[in-house]
This record gives structure tokens, sequence and C-alpha cells, in this order.
């Protein structure tokens, strides 16, 4: 039977309108701004009581939570952590590599496809962040496992798993990046610079190849160079990384909005220079979201989690991902970077889609589009979450018949 949501606040790409949505098959068949429009609809009729009702979050970089570490847990597990972020309102979610054995990517991404399977929500494909960085900004990852991009490494996982791989991060000015962004291009796999050190020229040859986004915005990001800028022993400042984002609108970015990684006013930053239509929400969760403080493992490392923030034991100095899933950064960046709530919830649903290319059914309350969509109070709590059209979690104390 078709179903009615009505009585919603509708938070659209750019707007929040009062109407209904008319979900048939797990499909939004029609959205409604008239009350009239619903007269003697045959449907399940759902009443939001003028709750916000928007499109659930897409996350496109994100290691684990409640415990499970996507990279080494087997598919039931890892449908464990995937449901967790479902209970935080993500919809959608690309499971995360990060830097490990070589050998061991081809097993974790097997994985994923199993638990891509068992979930209630979408799992759009598996992200490879890791193993092609440069060492001096590898952050959190272990640089035993840290590499150079070699095709005879690289190819077997792109022939193998090329329809399920989103995005591929990787320092572009190693030798033989510019490569890879070019056989990702190929194979529609996105390819991000990330964890890099990367001047200006290489980054301009690298978007040549077919590199489109930056992982995590500013975050072991190279910046403002000072060098040499012509035959003169005398320096100059030239753009790094992180400028280069701002600048080339050719390049999408992401922002860690936890309140530990960056400022609000570094986010206030990329929104103001890249638009919310280039800049997504991310978690980068690993498996200490969701569970109380304590000691918790990431890519081989013990970490403390405390405060709300993951630090590596041994490099203190060191954040680890984070353990804040994308419901708690909407209300930062709503709440604390004065972002509007129809921008912040775009950057963590509708921009994300388009950045993955899965933007046709995920991201947004569209005619044609997924039925996944959350239900939140004022104060930005989630009520409910559906998938499909079917109620994923929350209470179904709406239904009127």
């Amino acid at each position: 039977m078709k179903q009615l949501f009505y009585n919603a606040n509708i938070v659209l790409p750019n707007a929040i309108t009062s109407g209904s949505i008319l979900v048939d098959d797990g499909v939004i068949e029609a959205l409604f701004l008239k009350d009239t429009e619903i007269l003697n609809l045959d449907a399940k009729m759902i009443d939001c009581h003028n709750l916000y009702l928007g499109p659930g979050f897409v996350d496109i970089h994100v290691h684990g939570g409640k415990g499970i570490d996507f990279v080494s847990a087997p598919a039931e597990d890892i449908v464990k952590g995937i449901d967790y972020h479902l209970t935080m309102g993500t919809t959608s979610l690309t499971p995360s590599c990060l830097s490990i054995p070589f050998s061991h990517v081809p097993q974790a991404i097997e994985n994923a496809k199993k638990a891509a399977k068992m979930v209630k929500g979408t799992v759009p494909g598996f992200h490879v962040e890791g193993i092609y960085f440069c060492e001096q900004y590898r952050g959190g990852h272990l640089k035993e496992y840290l590499r150079t991009p070699d095709p005879k490494d690289y190819m077997p996982i792109i022939e193998n798993y090329g329809d399920f791989i989103t995005e591929w991060t990787l320092a572009p000015e190693l030798s033989g990046s510019i490569d890879l962004i070019k056989r990702c291009s190929e194979s529609g796999i996105i390819t991000s610079a990330g964890h890099s050190q990367a001047d200006y020229d290489t980054i301009m040859e690298a978007i040549d190849a077919g590199l489109t986004h930056s992982t995590h915005f500013a975050c072991v990001m190279g910046n403002l160079r000072f060098e040499a800028l012509g035959k003169s022993s005398g320096k100059g400042f030239a753009p790094g990384l992180l400028e280069t984002v701002l600048l080339d609108d050719r390049l999408t970015t992401e922002v860690i909005a936890d309140g530990h990684h960056l400022h609000p006013a570094i986010i206030k930053l990329a929104v103001k220079c890249k638009g919310t239509d280039r800049v997504c929400i991310v978690s980068d969760c690993m498996m200490g979201a969701g569970l109380p403080a304590g000691e918790y493992l990431i890519g081989g490392q013990d970490c403390i989690v405390e405060h709300g923030l993951a630090i590596i034991k041994d490099r203190p100095e060191v954040i680890a991902s984070s353990v804040t899933p994308i419901i708690d950064m909407l209300r930062f960046v709503v709440n604390c970077c004065s972002i509007p709530l129809t921008d912040a919830w775009k950057m963590a649903a509708l921009t994300p889609a388009r950045i993955i290319n899965a933007d046709k059914k995920k991201g947004s309350i569209k005619q044609g589009k997924d039925a996944d969509f959350l239900l939140l109070n004022n104060n930005l709590d989630i009520c409910c979450v559906y998938t499909s059209g079917k109620l994923a979690w929350g209470e179904d104390f709406y239904s009127t018949g």
C-alpha cells in the first residue's frame, strides 16, 4: 500500500516547506506542497506532526562504529556497525579502508560487498583510503604500510572491484599516482587528494588526469609553501594543497565537523570559498563511535577515546579519525558554524551523494528518488529513520491508518 507522510516540514536543498510526500514501493512518487492535493488518496496516512522531514545522510568516509572496524571485521559484523550509523541517520554509507597490508585490501572489499546485501540502508561502494600517502602527512596511519602506486598492485583491485569502489584517496605527488588517477577515472572511480603535500602544479596535473575530490579538508593537508618561484634563490609564497582546493572549483572537499578536527571558522572558510555544493560533511568515524570512553584499535594502533575524541596512544598529538556520527556534526555545523539547516543538511546528504555519483537515487527529497529520510524535532534529535519507505529505526507512532 502507498504511504503518505503528511504534515511535515520538508527539508529541500534550498528551502524548508510544509508539505507531504507520497511513497510507493520504496520510492518517492510525489511531493505535495498543498493540503488539497492529498485529499482522497488511497494510501496509509502517516502524520509527521510538523517534524523536519529530510533525506537520509550519506557518509562517504567512515571506518567503523559501535566496536566494529570496517577493514578487519567479517561481513556480519560490518552490518552491525552500519546499523549503528543508521540509527544516527546515515542511510547510505561507504565503508572506508586505511593503511593496511595491501594484500588485505581485497578481503576488506569482499566483506563490504557481502555486508551491502544484508543491511537495511545502502552501501554504494567502498572507499580506499590509505597506502598511497605522503609519509610526513600520514596522520593516524602506520608508516610501515605506506607505498607508492604500482600497477601490479592496484590493477587487480580495479579490475576485480572497480564497479564497487566509489573513491580512492591518494597523495598525487607520489611517483605513479598520476597513472593511478587516470586508471581510476577510466573505471569510474573517484580519486581524491589526501594525506598529501602536493604543490599547485602537481594538483593541476592530477586534475587534468581526473582528480575531482579532496579528503578531510585542512587535516594532514599541505598548505602555503615558501619556496623559490623563479631562478633566483629568493623565496616567495605558493599555494599548497589546501589553498588549491579552495581556489579550484573542479575539486570538491569534505569537513570532519566534530569540533576537534576543525575550528568552526575553518569550516566557514571552506563553505565561503567553495559553497555547499562542493563541501560535504563526513564522519571519518572509527570503531569507538557509539561506545564509552576507553581504548580501541584503529589500523593496528591503540587509541584512547575520551571527551568525544580519539587519539593515537603513543602519539597523543595525532587525532585518530572521529567518534562523532553525522547527526552530531549536523548540529555542530548549524549551531557553531551558523550555517542554515538547509545548507547543512545538503552537505550531509545531497553533496556527498553527488560526489560519488549516487545522487540519482539518494541525497534529497525528490520524485523518483529512494524514500530514505529522517524525521527530526526542533532540537535536531532523530525521531525516526526510514529506508526505502520502511521504518528502520524509531517508533512508528505517527501512523493514523
